[in-house]
């Protein structure tokens, strides 16, 4: 750890936010620690279908909250980064804004109900919806918090989020005998009471008030709605084809794969909320030489750790799982390095974020949603469930080539291979 934190301060990438750093490393580690540890006893106690069932919830959540604020927890960070007056009243506004949209999908999903088409089944996706609801409104709080740096604020609702659920949840099934819905109750009392908290805040604005801030972050975030579900659908599609083609049962084999490999990209996003700030900050003071320097160790830094992980798999199977899902350490390394390239395209992602030019953050995206999409359709059903682990690593690769590309041509920026590329540029 100490190694850790000079080269990081070494990379200045830390600076003179080093508690903010180690902060976020500390909330990302406790949450997805509670996460990671309590993964043994969710699958020893759950079925393999039951346990691919709460799989399927836990991803459809953040993908449904995209939906619900139409991915303004960006337009917010970046309205703070150029603005900084009258945040609140935006805040307010994408909360009023949620609330009105999370109402017409209620409407929706009643309608769907008599056609008889269910995401999950007809009562979980009623836990998804309202879940989704208080995740985004969260969400919204959690992007402020952390773009303002006040990172205790954010780790403190940030680790009731994500790791609280399951704790409750757990004590819960050792003293009573309940199903899988008993995860799906809890977290939705929790998010409930994390955005009540926070919705007290909320400023009364006029109609018309509230349309003059929803409408820029409409106009802003827009593309960020198809790029985020890409991420999303990225992350999250294969599950749910594999269950279309196979069973729960696979479900919840991938889906420890899955977890596990996580741990690798649960410390990149940890670090990467720092990263942010820095890069977004020193790109509007043109300091590029100094995001070079600090980008390549960082880098270096992520590299290792996921190694770590690959060294690992098969004693992280065993102390996270049970024996029945040992079949699943030879996707480890494969998940893993498709993460890698995942963390290489959050680093050039915030180019064009910074520039506004946000459409160019939909399009890697896009290109690598469609690509896993149409592989794990054309795939899985010939080779199996565990092929989806190499068309996650291909469609990650895709969507990293295509952003350093755009950050190459488009803005003559290349924080990577700096030195390689001149030529190119």
């Amino acid at each position: 750890m100490r190694y850790l934190k000079n080269l990081l301060v070494n990379a200045r990438i830390i600076g003179d936010s080093k508690k903010g750093y180690f902060y976020y490393i500390l909330g990302e580690g406790v949450s997805k620690g509670t996460i990671f540890l309590l993964l043994a006893f969710y699958t020893n106690y759950f079925s393999k279908r039951d346990f691919g069932i709460l799989s399927l919830f836990w991803v459809a959540v953040p993908l449904m909250s995209v939906l619900i604020d139409f991915s303004q927890r960006s337009y917010l960070k970046y309205y703070y980064i150029h603005t900084k007056k009258n945040t609140e009243e935006l805040l307010s506004s994408v909360k009023y804004f949620c609330l009105s949209i999370s109402g017409i999908l209620l409407l929706i999903f009643l309608f769907k109900d008599e056609l008889g088409v269910y995401l999950i089944d007809r009562i979980s996706d009623y836990f998804v919806l309202f879940c989704a609801l208080f995740y985004a409104l969260i969400e919204l709080d959690l992007s402020l918090f952390q773009i303002k740096g006040d990172y205790k604020k954010y780790n403190v609702f940030f680790i009731l989020r994500n790791g609280f659920p399951y704790i409750i949840t757990a004590l819960v099934l050792v003293f009573f005998k309940t199903s899988v819905f008993t995860f799906m109750k809890v977290q939705l009392i929790v998010f409930f009471c994390l955005a009540i908290y926070n919705f007290r805040k909320v400023k009364k604005i006029n109609i018309n008030k509230c349309l003059a801030y929803i409408k820029p972050g409409l106009n802003f975030s827009a593309p960020f709605i198809p790029a985020m579900l890409s991420v999303l659908v990225l992350s999250f599609s294969d599950r749910f084809i594999i269950n279309y083609y196979f069973s729960e049962v696979e479900v919840a084999d991938y889906t420890v794969a899955y977890t596990i490999s996580s741990i690798f990209m649960a410390f990149f996003l940890a670090t990467n909320k720092m990263w942010q700030k820095f890069i977004l900050e020193n790109l509007k003071l043109k300091n590029f030489e100094k995001i070079r320097i600090a980008s390549r160790r960082y880098i270096l830094i992520v590299l290792s750790v996921g190694l770590l992980i690959i060294l690992l798999r098969k004693h992280l199977v065993f102390f996270l799982s049970n024996k029945t899902y040992l079949s699943i350490v030879e996707l480890i390394p494969v998940i893993v390095i498709g993460m890698f390239f995942c963390f290489l395209y959050t680093i050039l992602s915030n180019i064009p974020f910074f520039y506004k030019n946000t459409r160019y953050l939909a399009l890697p995206a896009i290109i690598a949603a469609m690509i896993n999409i149409v592989f794990n359709v054309i795939l899985i059903p010939i080779y199996g469930y565990k092929i989806a682990a190499l068309t996650t690593a291909i469609s990650y690769a895709v969507e990293f080539l295509v952003i350093y590309l755009i950050c190459l041509k488009k803005y003559k920026i290349d924080i990577i291979f700096h030195g390689l590329t001149k030529r190119i540029i």
